[in-house]
């Protein structure tokens, strides 16, 4: 059999060479393509594997891919699943490749894909329905076997089930996989085949597969011992001959795959750590060129891994050893024997020359002949072999040399061998010690023979020990030695080595230290400073008397053992660490608590004493009492702050001067004034750095201080950086013949002063009334426009309470609401107020509130506007405003009125045009002269409605009517009446192109169909009316804006285009893109106006793209909305108009009609029927004949009688006979009227003037249902 042709389509997107040699793996047949285009025929090919970027490059492979619907196809984004779907909805697990796909993910992918299309264009199991999306089973008998057959025989577990998911059939190979019989199987759900954590996914898939998705999963499955089958579920939805739903399955055993597939992933994950992680470098080499390294020898070889692959091996050969290398391989090829693994030098990247062990190997993989060779690092080796041999060399001259006595002893404490500085501790010669025992060498008086042997046996059984050992010389001195046992080897003979070490000096020294610690503690405890010791913890150890004393204790053992917890007030940690960084002397001091409770302040120096390794020992600290020392200073700091803090608070530089202007010092300022003062200042004159006459001002002050002993004060002005700034002085004599003088910068105050001056002219020239009242409403201040407005003098109006200006009808509430506001930040609106001579009047106010430094509110101040003639022009607008939309309702009626009175008479006009065209023989001219009176009428009708509209859209008095519906079902139908159109139209060369709608059916969203309709509609017309030859398009798609979901509608024409300038002009009333336009293709011009309205009114907007010559693209959006509760309404079957109408023979309909001219044209047109009509020309009649005639079968009822409302007569007969259909008809083609219609509980209704067709087509699907009902 001839292996599958798979079809790889690039589009910049799939990667080949990832596909293709798997693809060629698996036994697939391969053809790459660049791209597709719909004007070029594919090869040959069983499954095509398609490069997509976004939803444009998606939407041009379906239309390609259209001519081989039974070709299955699949897609790769480049992206993961998720992410595609962004983009591009349509794509899911079973049609989208991933880009980090296994061979294993790939192969089934393909072949499920291939399986699936063939179920679905199977004649055995398809209806051959391209649209259905769902598997239908057909009823024949022998179709029926050849399924049983095939699934009987089939290896997969196939199962089928109804909508709850109770199995209803299975095979042979399900019971296998599941260890279950039929019979059992047929007892049981899909639930009771999963573990229990999977049943809430279980209820999703199957509400996903009955609403027509089709899934692929791999689950676990339980079988009936209990054991788990790890197998691959292609579920997909079924439609049974009774007409319900249910569920196919179909069930492939995938654990044995399962398990190889994880037992190789585990094996190639442990050989890939194994072959990463080795310490040993690998390489495999082909013809002598390095094809793989692993990292240990692009480390070994200092390079990266990308500089090793490609390079042949002798590069890091020497050359010498390569021509080696070279032999043994040939030798090696021709079967002479050679060892796999030798010694030899590789040179790295960076010339060090690295001994090594190779070990090589020869192996054929994929019918090739490489060299693997093991690279191993021996360089610690032959440095360690090194090493051995100059350690046997040198060990007799260390033993020898070494400055250390040391001593071999045996297991029996035989000392076998002694170096010249052991044997010149003690003064003998080596003959006169080998054989001695270490005992015999020891000062009997001084050491322990049993504490010596015990160490020596422990030593030898490999635990280190140290002695202290006292010796004894052949001349009888004694000579005290530190000795380190420890187990070792001699020429292969288990021994203990002792090394010991003269510590005569330190004996010395320890008896020198015990003497001087004698010492220092008489000398610690005579001293007045407390000294003391502490543990790490912080127990006390050791304090003199002078330690106890401070702490409130008697005597020194009465400290001893407590702990610094008990007198320290903070963490014992942290006061440690403070108390080490504290050098001496420190003025802080810290803080301690005696034993009896008194709190004292002491300076406290901490050392920490640690041992060689680091460890701290212990603590010894210095304690020093400081508590009247601390009062003492405290009081002279509080002091001293006292006079600072009056110093920084005065807002002033101070400083002093002579008589003569020279400065004597100063007190430090941060004011920045003219001048700065430093250290270098003093004794210089003020002149030096003042203008002459500001120092003029000083001298002239200084000669009036000294004259009359008062303060002297006065202002100067300064300019700096382009801006003035003044300075105020004040000066003082301070003794004899010096002054204190105080400057300050009044820069501020002097502008605050000119702000006030300048908004007090401002309130007072104001033509606004501007009050200020305190927080009880009393007046403080008015301004003259105040006084003016009011007709108050200022001491009449001034301490008044605010009341006098109000009405005595106003809410005394809206007084504490606007005092309320005002203290929240303002209060505005308006009011009506009364002058002083009772004249009321119409104001605008604006209050605030006035806060001191604490925030507190100390006055409010008003704003008020006298808004009289605003008033007066406010109502004149109003009336004006309630005019203008009378205007509009009238003009509303009127049109109306008007649609009703000219549909009557169109009625019978275009009613009996179609009953002559239909029944009398007219010669050509007068079937000319018809269809030109129905066409006119047509044209005549659509104006009018299209006025209607726009009147209503103007007066906003158009509704829109929101229900559920099938929107793909929509654009069907305008595809189909705007389709027919083009076909009667003579000499047609426009094409219309069938709708592309984005989501498959049924989309049912919630919106306005009749209004939708209503726009496509019109764009349709256009497109159709201004495209002479050409293609027309249309169709919707979904975006999202701000998170909102919305329908996009276009209708995209080839014809004559329309200019830039006139975009924007052709959506205002009664506009064309040229007004020779209307000579030349007709129409109203108010077309895109209302449906532009209609769109607004939907939440849309709608616009043109266009150039000239090049047609026109017109765009509208709608939000997406979707209703849960709402369903579309179900579509009449398009048989109704295909019942004979014989079935209307001798059924009595009674006609409602008080317009002579419609109850001949009803007549006429029923006659033909066979029925019998019974007419009523009004309201009166109507009833009497309802009453009397049981034999009415349907009634025809103008809604628009003269004598009575024909929505009140329809439930009237309703009330009496509900089974009785009535067709509602009227000439107002509102949509309001027709649902009312509706509401008033009338079957159908039709508008008029009156289709006989669609008429008689009601009555047959009324009258039919009818009987079925009654039947």
């Amino acid at each position: 059999m001839a292996s599958r042709i798979v079809l790889l389509v690039t589009n910049k997107v799939l990667p080949s060479f990832q596909f293709e040699p798997r693809l060629d793996g698996m036994g697939y047949s391969l053809i790459t393509l660049d791209r597709v285009g719909s004007d070029v025929e594919l090869p040959a090919f069983d499954l095509a594997i398609v490069g997509v970027a976004d939803r444009a490059s998606y939407n041009a492979i379906l239309k390609v891919f259209r001519k081989y619907p039974e070709k299955p196809l699949l897609f790769y984004s480049g992206k993961n699943t998720a992410d595609a779907q962004k983009s591009i909805p349509e794509l899911d697990s079973t049609n989208h490749v991933n880009p980090d796909f296994t061979n294993h993910e790939l192969s089934l992918q393909v072949e499920l894909a291939i399986t699936r299309k063939w179920f679905d264009h199977s004649s055995i199991f398809s209806d051959g329905n391209a649209g259905s999306n769902h598997v239908r089973l057909k009823k024949i008998l022998s179709e029926e076997q050849a399924w049983r057959v095939l699934f009987e025989q089939s290896p997969n577990g196939v199962l089928l089930s109804d909508s709850a998911g109770s199995i209803i059939f299975t095979n042979n190979a399900t019971s296998e996989i599941l260890g279950y019989s039929s019979s059992e199987l047929l007892k049981m759900r899909f639930h009771d085949l999963v573990p229990p954590e999977t049943l809430p996914q279980v209820d999703q898939n199957i509400k996903k597969i009955l609403a027509g998705e089709q899934l692929i999963t791999e689950v676990y499955n339980l079988r009936k011992d209990g054991s788990k089958r790890f197998v691959q579920l292609h579920e997909s939805r079924v439609l049974f001959p009774s007409g319900e739903f249910g569920i196919m399955v179909v069930s492939i055993d995938m654990t044995r795959a399962k398990k190889a597939e994880d037992a190789l992933g585990e094996s190639l994950e442990k050989y890939r750590i194994l072959v990463e992680q080795s310490n040993d470098g690998i390489i495999y080499s082909k013809d002598g060129i390095i094809t793989y390294g692993n990292p240990r020898i692009a480390e070994l070889l200092e390079v990266q891994h990308c500089e090793l692959v490609g390079k042949p091996f002798y590069t890091y050969l020497p050359k010498s050893e390569w021509e080696k290398l070279q032999n043994r391989y040939k030798n090696r090829l021709e079967g002479i024997k050679e060892p796999s693994i030798y010694e030899t030098l590789l040179v790295s990247a960076h010339g060090s020359n690295i001994p090594v062990e190779l070990n090589v190997n020869l192996a054929t993989i994929g019918n090739e002949r490489v060299t693997m060779v093991v690279v191993r690092d021996i360089s610690l080796r032959k440095e360690a072999e090194k090493a051995i041999r100059e350690s046997e060399e040198s060990y007799r001259g260390l033993f020898n040399n070494s400055g250390e006595a040391i001593y071999i002893i045996d297991a029996s404490g035989i000392l076998l061998d002694v170096n010249p500085s052991g044997l010149k501790l003690f003064g003998k010669e080596k003959e006169e010690t080998l054989g001695l025992t270490l005992m015999e060498l020891a000062d009997q008086e001084k050491s322990s023979t049993e504490e010596v042997k015990r160490k020596i046996r422990i030593a030898h059984q490999g635990q280190t020990q140290y002695l202290e050992f006292w010796g004894k010389k052949s001349n009888g001195d004694r000579v005290p030695m530190d000795i380190v046992l420890s187990k070792g080897t001699y020429f292969g003979l288990q021994v203990v080595l002792a090394i010991g070490h003269d510590i005569t000096e330190r004996k010395n020294a320890e008896a020198i230290l015990r003497e001087s610690e004698d010492k220092f503690r008489t000398l610690t405890e005579q001293i007045p400073v407390g000294i003391y010791r502490l543990t790490p913890e912080g127990k006390i150890l050791y304090g003199n008397p002078a330690f106890a004393k401070t702490l409130g204790f008697n005597d020194t053992s009465e400290v001893i053992g407590h702990s610094m917890d008990e007198f320290i007030a903070t963490n014992y940690d942290d006061w440690v660490e403070e108390s080490v960084k504290l050098s001496p002397g420190a003025p802080a001091g810290q803080s301690f608590r005696r034993q009896d409770g008194i709190n004292l302040w002491a300076n406290n120096q901490l050392r920490r004493v640690k041992n060689a390794s680091g460890e701290v020992y212990y603590l010894d600290g210095v304690l020093v009492d400081i508590t009247e020392h601390k009062f003492t200073l405290d009081a002279l700091k509080e002091s001293e702050e006292r006079f600072r803090a009056m110093v920084t608070a005065i807002p002033d530089r101070l400083f002093r001067i002579n008589a003569d202007g020279d400065l004597i010092d100063f007190a430090p300022s941060e004011q920045l004034l003219d001048f700065e003062l430093n250290a270098g200042m003093i004794g210089h004159s003020l002149s030096e750095f003042l203008p002459q006459d500001v120092f003029q001002k000083f001298t002239d002050a200084i000669s009036l201080a000294k004259q009359s002993g008062k303060l002297q004060t006065f202002e100067y002005k300064f300019s700096k950086n382009n801006q003035d700034y003044f300075n105020e002085v004040r000066l003082l004599q301070s003794g004899r013949s010096l002054f204190l003088v105080l400057q300050r910068d009044i820069t501020q105050k002097k502008q605050f002063e000119a702000q006030a001056n300048m908004l007090a002219q401002t309130i007072m020239t104001a033509n606004d009334s501007i009050s200020i009242t305190n927080t009880d409403g009393h007046f403080i201040f008015v301004n003259p426009a105040f006084t003016k407005t009011y007709g108050y003098t200022q001491s009449e109006i001034i301490g008044k309470h605010t009341s006098i200006l109000k009405t005595p009808d106003r809410d005394l509430t809206l007084d504490k609401t606007i005092h309320e506001e005002t203290l929240k930040g303002g209060w505005q609106g308006e009011l009506i107020n009364v002058r002083k001579d009772g004249a009321v009047f119409p104001i605008f106010l604006s209050t605030s509130a006035v806060y001191d430094e604490n925030g507190i509110a100390i006055a409010h101040v008003g704003i008020a506007n006298d808004i009289t003639e605003r008033k007066k022009i406010e109502q004149e607008l109003i009336r004006a405003k309630e005019k203008a939309e009378e205007s509009d309702r009238l003009k509303t009626a009127f049109l109306s009125n008007m649609s009703h009175e000219i549909r009557s008479p169109m009625n019978a006009v275009l009613g009996f045009t179609q009953l002559i065209k239909s029944d009398e023989q007219l010669s050509e001219t007068g079937m000319q002269y018809i269809e030109l009176i129905q066409n006119s009428g047509k044209q005549l009708l659509s104006l009018l409605e299209d006025i209607i509209d726009i009147s209503k859209i103007q007066s906003n008095q158009l509704r829109i009517d929101k229900n559920a519906f099938d929107l793909n079902e929509l654009m069907d139908e305008l595809y189909l009446i705007f389709s027919n159109q083009l076909k009667l139209k003579d000499e047609c060369k426009t094409l219309l192109f069938k709708p592309e709608k984005t989501c498959v059916s049924p989309f049912v969203i919630y919106s306005d169909p009749v209004r939708i309709k209503q726009i496509l509609s019109n764009l349709l017309s256009n497109a159709i009316k201004f495209t002479p030859s050409g293609s027309i398009n249309f169709g919707y798609s979904i975006f999202s804006d701000d998170d909102a979901s919305k329908i996009q509608f276009y209708v995209r024409d080839t014809g004559i285009g329309i200019s830039i300038e006139n975009q924007l002009l052709i959506f205002e009333r009664f506009r064309q893109a040229d007004n020779s336009y209307t000579r030349l293709y007709g129409g109203s011009g108010l077309g895109l106006a209302i449906s532009r309205g209609l769109v607004e009114l939907l939440g849309g907007d709608i616009w043109v793209e266009s150039k000239p010559g090049e047609g026109s693209e017109f765009f509208f959006n709608i939000p997406l909305e979707f209703s849960e509760k709402d369903t579309p309404a179900p579509v009449q079957p398009s048989s109704e108009v295909k019942q004979p109408v014989s079935q209307l023979k001798g059924k009595t309909v009674l006609v409602v009609e008080d317009v002579n001219e419609i109850r001949l044209y009803f007549e006429r047109v029923l006659e033909r029927t066979g029925a019998k009509i019974l007419f009523a020309k009004n309201a009166k009649e109507a009833r009497k004949l309802f009453k009397s005639n049981n034999r009415i079968r349907l009634v025809l009822l103008d809604i628009g009688l003269s004598d009575a409302d024909g929505f009140e007569l329809a439930v009237e007969f309703k009330r009496m006979r509900p089974n009785t259909p009535i067709i509602a008809q009227t000439a107002y083609a509102l949509q309001s009227e027709l649902n009312r219609s509706i509401e008033s509980g009338c079957d159908d209704y039709i508008t008029k003037p009156l289709d006989s067709a669609v008429l008689i087509g009601k009555m047959l699907r009324l009258i039919g249902s009818k009987s079925q009902q009654s039947d």
